[in-house]
């Protein structure tokens, strides 16, 4: 399992990366983190546990977690910044929307290059 805590810049809200290999690995170290329907019946997901975001992707299929997963996964996470830190999404100007989809995504791939 790989995890990666990350604090975005401008705002400075911090949020984890989980890469997962396999469905226990995730419940061990998550136990206390109740999902209805469960985690494991997904791909990925964002969640807020105690006001820290938190982005998981599970890596036990071949080629997960793939750009789509992480695409997805990722503008779900810009979206509970914005709500922690009371910025409306803007259709006229989506430059900082944008701006931090890219540094998040770019993060998630540094942290699976590495590894």
């Amino acid at each position: 399992m790989i995890t990666k805590k990350y604090k975005t810049p401008l705002y400075g809200t911090p949020f984890t990366i989980v890469i997962y290999d396999n469905d226990q690995e995730f419940q061990e170290k998550f136990k206390d983190f109740h999902f209805d329907p469960p985690i494991t019946d997904f791909d990925g997901g964002v969640f807020n546990k105690k006001g820290h975001l938190y982005i998981v992707f599970s890596a036990e299929k071949k080629g997960n977690p793939t750009p789509g997963i992480i695409a997805h996964e990722a503008k779900h996470l810009v979206n509970n910044i914005f709500i922690q830190i009371s910025h409306d999404l803007d259709r006229y100007n989506d430059e900082p929307e944008a701006y931090l989809l890219g540094w998040i995504v770019d993060k998630i791939h540094e942290l699976l290059n590495k590894n």
